[in-house]
């Protein structure tokens, strides 16, 4: 109650937008697999709550979650100072206790078909208010893909529709954005990539209509990225083999989100976050070989070197 009118309308109309967004995924997917979402609302007693939809042991997908939260409340010092760190909040408040709002749509898939790519996607407003009554606002979000076998036409496809959508607004965003994801999903201490990468974006002023503009034409392109993929190899035949790199592969991926994921630290850091809701990004089975390396020439070995050697795709 204590965010100003301006604020509030923009909030509301965000979260419309995450909604629907939040409804065509659930919808999509479960037409796919065939088996139904388990849907619980879950409340904050700090402030706030969310619904948390997971598709579980699917008979397509091993594990699909689509996340929406709204919380609100004090930021705790460990966050604040997180914030700080990340250049989102000025040094002036460092002995305030600022309020928060954060409103987020974001969703993970894992397929039980290795050529089908993991997808995880996050749209997010985070507005913050101190004592004074001054705000700051900003937009955030990414899509990216993390493949387990390297399709080089589904991965320029998956960006030129990315690059469409930020061409929509300015010509300078897609070459930003994408090196901006291929830096964040970079697991440092295996030297690789989590996946072929995507748009990352944060920081974008919410008071600004185009800013609005953008998370609209990024909320359309966010299935129209992906579907295509999933219908092109959800029942392509695949061996023991390659199950076992897409585990080695999940392997990897739960590296990144447990070490690096700023989401996942600030969540831990947010008192009352729902925890089954923080790890649901997480595929539900994976393995760790010691001093594994691809066979050189294997179609393993292709994803490694693209994974080290991020490129250009469009």
């Amino acid at each position: 109650d204590s965010f100003s009118q301006r604020s509030k309308i923009l909030a509301g109309r965000f979260l419309k937008l995450v909604f629907g967004v939040r409804n065509d995924t659930c919808k999509l997917l479960q037409d796919i697999d065939g088996k139904e979402f388990k849907v619980d609302r879950w409340e904050r007693a700090e402030g706030g709550g969310g619904i948390a939809s997971c598709l579980y042991e699917g008979n397509k997908f091993l594990n699909a979650n689509v996340d929406l939260s709204v919380l609100h409340g004090h930021i705790p010092s460990q966050a604040v100072d997180q914030l700080r760190e990340a250049g989102r909040m000025s040094t002036a408040w460092q002995n305030e206790d600022p309020e928060f709002l954060v409103i987020a749509v974001s969703c993970i898939i894992h397929t039980r078909n290795p050529h089908v790519p993991s997808y995880n996607f996050n749209q997010r407003l985070f507005v913050i208010r101190v004592s004074d009554g001054s705000e700051e606002g900003w937009f955030g979000g990414h899509m990216d893909l993390s493949p387990s076998y390297l399709v080089k036409e589904d991965v320029m496809n998956f960006h030129k529709t990315l690059k469409a959508a930020c061409d929509e607004h300015d010509l300078s965003y897609y070459p930003h954005f994408k090196k901006r994801c291929d830096e964040y999903f970079f697991i440092r201490h295996r030297g690789e990539a989590r996946g072929v990468g995507g748009i990352f974006f944060d920081n974008l002023n919410f008071r600004d209509e185009k800013h609005f503009d953008f998370m609209q034409s990024c909320a359309r392109a966010i299935l129209p990225a992906y579907q295509p993929i999933v219908k092109a190899h959800l029942d392509e035949p695949h061996s023991e083999q390659e199950d076992t790199w897409q585990l080695l592969h999940y392997g990897r991926y739960i590296e990144f989100n447990l070490m690096y994921d700023n989401g996942t630290k600030f969540g831990l850091f947010i008192s009352g976050f729902r925890i089954d809701t923080l790890f649901a990004s997480l595929p539900i089975t994976a393995k760790w070989g010691y001093m594994l390396e691809p066979e050189p020439g294997s179609k393993e070995a292709e994803l490694v070197d693209v994974l080290r050697r991020p490129r250009d795709w469009v």
